[in-house]
């Protein structure tokens, strides 16, 4: 490498440390922000972002001054060789020195998404620079700017445009689309796409280069006529390259089609024609209540893209774990197997539309408490509970959102989600019922809440929590533990690294490689008490039938985990080794804990079932030992004298693990059903619910009904109740639906 002694790199006609001192700064200040203080995909995003218009505005300088004849022609080389490496150098020693004295997070995962996503990002910078400089050296900076706008906010109009979440860049290489995938890797598609921009600016820099120094006008023209429709080429064909998802690739996957009154049902082939009749049915239930709660009849259909499962929503969509809606596109986006639990809350994103704002048709200012509330407050049913119940539940027990920053945006997202989604769903519940749904129409659209509602802000505030203050919640610790007690992604360790590494250690779990998982489980281990890690390191040392071993660990880190939420899957795991080594006494009082606390109803019903499998014959150690079909079995054989309420639920998901012959599966129901607990009345909740996706409404009115029969618990009788006027409602209209339903 050529270098100039540090005072003429610094100083001599280019003001290099002025632009080190700004990159100095700035990452600095990267420092002081969760995700983007430790070496890692945001990290390596930002600094790509910064160094392109750093690098790019410093050529232009360079350039200007080499053709002025300010600077000559081997000194440009020897300070854009300098500068490119200092450049590059700074970011990288900023953050390994932060994490030496802070956040120490293992650094190869890094130094991929720093060598993939940042390092490009001079060559980039210089390529645009040159390429204007051919163009103007008048308002060179001013044009400069205005294209790397262009190009970095490109994904606005993918965004808006594409049914897509997800963006290929060459200013910041890749988005995900979300911040619920905590798991970012550098992926071969992510490699190939920064090769491709390799490539392309490598050209334009090249010629652009070479055409300072020539008077030939048509080869500048040749130039940058080129470089616009190799640009235009690739933006076209990006989506055959998988860098794009526009509508007709999405539904090249998505290939069936099924026309309701109210919805085009978008769906991969492999589906069931059975399932989406029942889907049909659920999207019509769920639009003649959308229609009640919001007051008017949506003026088009609305387009319902169902995924086969969460990877190919991943690869098409952006996102895994996250169903979501565009309102402007009146489009939902979800995996089919969500239907039951998130599909209304994103058609009443779709549906809130009609009184939306702006050109995204959302809230004024992109108000996540208000987006989010309105959805929540139209969907008020969270993981089988009321939102109600689970706000009180919340408020009484110390998880308190301050609805002061209502008007906050980043408050939203900078806490635990579920207690964002809750409270800003029980809040605009509680605004809608007391001043009404078009006073809140005004308040989404203007973003004024005096204007919409006529009084203090701050009171009515006050007068909601008051609404809350319930003394028989303060008892539900456990169940606010489990909803609440956990970590936003901002606040977790190195959180991109585990999840990744997690999602090895389980690939190689699944392929019985248990020896690999259990290195990759304890690496993660040493820098972050992640539960998805314990639970896997055990589980492998229960594979390898180190069973002593496996209670060790959980016994050594569940102290870690008290009063959170991940406590109670640790009490279970437990337990359950107990019983792996015929240790039934410990077992059973881990059970009983458990059930006593009741953190959640799956909770409640799996320890309660795993109590009555050890009292039947001691059928719990081959139930925990079988697989699926095993479990399947063993638990019929438990309901075959008598119902075990406590069964049913774990029976219904196990059914539909393997898609169970229907009338098979409803053959273990022939003795008289009755409802005189919880857990019996839970149990037809379910199975009224299984009931509809199979088609049966007659027998599923039936069943939702005897649901309703146990009224001892406020928070359920209101879920049942629900239940039961859905089910009454589609077995009173399923056949005018289904008859008018065209399936393509």
């Amino acid at each position: 490498m050529i270098v100039l002694p540090l005072k003429k790199i610094l100083l001599q006609n280019n003001s290099l440390l002025i632009y080190l001192i700004i990159i100095v700064l700035f990452d600095v200040l990267l420092q002081l922000i969760p995700l983007t203080n430790v070496l890692g995909y945001e990290f390596s995003a930002f600094n790509s972002i910064f160094l392109t218009f750093v690098s790019g505005i410093f050529f232009i300088s360079l350039i200007k001054k080499l053709i002025s004849k300010k600077i000559n022609k081997s000194l440009v080389k020897k300070y854009s060789i300098n500068a490119i490496a200092a450049f590059l150098i700074i970011p990288l020693l900023t953050s390994l020195s932060h994490s030496l004295f802070t956040i120490s997070c293992p650094i190869i995962d890094g130094l991929i998404f720093y060598l993939v996503i940042t390092v490009p990002s001079v060559l980039i910078g210089y390529s645009l620079a040159s390429l204007i400089s051919i163009v103007s050296r008048k308002f060179n900076i001013f044009l400069f700017t205005l294209i790397f706008l262009i190009i970095l906010f490109i994904p606005l109009l993918e965004f808006y445009f594409y049914p897509q979440i997800y963006f290929y860049n060459p200013i910041f290489a890749y988005y995900p689309g979300t911040i619920y995938d905590e798991g970012i890797r550098v992926s071969f598609k992510l490699v190939e796409y920064r090769i491709f921009n390799i490539i392309y600016f490598g050209l334009i820099a090249f010629f652009s280069t070479r055409s300072i120094f020539t008077s030939k006008n048509n080869f500048k023209t040749t130039i940058l006529f080129l470089s616009l429709i190799t640009s235009l080429i690739f933006f076209f064909v990006s989506p055959l390259l998988g860098f794009s998802t526009t509508y007709s690739r999405l539904k090249s996957e998505l290939n069936d089609t099924a026309v309701t009154d109210h919805f085009i049902i978008h769906y991969p082939s492999q589906l069931d024609k059975n399932l989406i009749q029942a889907i049909a049915v659920y999207h019509e239930f769920y639009y003649s209540e959308l229609q009640k709660f919001f007051g008017f009849d949506f003026p088009s259909k609305i387009n319902s893209y169902l995924f086969l499962n969460d990877q190919q929503k991943k690869n098409l969509f952006g996102t895994a774990n996250a169903d979501v809606a565009k309102p402007w596109m009146n489009s939902t986006f979800i995996t089919y197997s969500d239907v039951q639990t998130t599909l209304k809350h994103e058609i009443a994103h779709c549906y809130s539309s009609g009184f939306g704002t702006g050109i995204f048709k959302v809230a004024a200012g992109l108000n996540p408490y208000l987006i989010e509330g309105i959805a929540v407050a139209a969907d008020p049913i969270y993981d089988d509970n009321d939102i109600n119940y689970i706000a009180e539940v919340a408020f009484n027990n110390g998880y308190k959102s301050d609805l002061k920053n209502l008007f906050n945006p980043l408050s939203f997202f900078t806490q635990t989600s579920s207690l964002s989604y809750i409270y800003a769903g029980s809040f605009t519940k509680y605004l809608i019922n007391k001043f009404g749904i078009d006073k809140f129409k005004l308040l989404y659209k203007s973003g004024n809440f005096e204007n919409a509602f006529s009084e203090p802000f701050g009171q009515v505030v006050q007068n909601y929590y008051s609404t809350l203050i319930d003394s028989n919640y303060v008892s539900k610790k456990d169940e606010a533990n489990y909803y609440f007690g956990r970590k936003s992604i901002f606040y977790k360790a190195c959180p991109r690294y585990v999840a990744n590494r997690i999602q090895i250690a389980q690939n190689y779990f699944v392929e019985n490689n248990y020896s690999n998982a259990i290195k990759i489980f304890k690496g993660v281990l040493n820098i972050s008490n992640n539960i998805s890690a314990v639970i896997g390191y055990s589980d492998c040392l229960i594979k390898l039938n180190q069973i002593d071993e496996a209670k060790n660990v959980i016994n050594k880190y569940i102290h870690q985990f008290r009063n959170t939420a991940y406590e109670y899957s640790l009490e279970l795991k437990l337990g359950d080794i107990y019983s792996l080594e015929n240790n039934y006494w410990k077992a059973d009082s881990l059970y009983k804990i458990l059930s006593k606390q009741n953190p959640n109803y799956t909770y409640f019903y799996l320890s309660n079932l795993r109590q009555d499998l050890l009292i039947s014959d001691s059928l719990l150690l081959p139930y925990l030992k079988g697989n699926n079909f095993d479990k399947f079995y063993i638990l019929k054989e438990l309901n075959s004298s008598k119902y075990n309420y406590f069964s049913i639920p774990v029976l219904i998901n196990l059914a539909d693990s393997f898609n169970s012959d229907y009338d098979l599966f409803m053959k273990n129901f022939q003795f008289k059903i009755e409802v005189t607990d919880f857990a019996s009345a839970f149990a037809m909740y379910k199975l009224s619910d299984y009931m509809i996706m199979h088609l049966d409404f007659q027998r599923a009115r039936k069943i939702a009904a005897l649901a309703t029969r146990f009224d001892q618990d406020k928070n359920f009788n209101v879920i049942a109740n629900e239940n039961y006027y859905m089910a009454e409602w589609m077995y009173k209209n399923h056949v005018q639906i289904l008859n008018s339903l065209k399936i393509y």
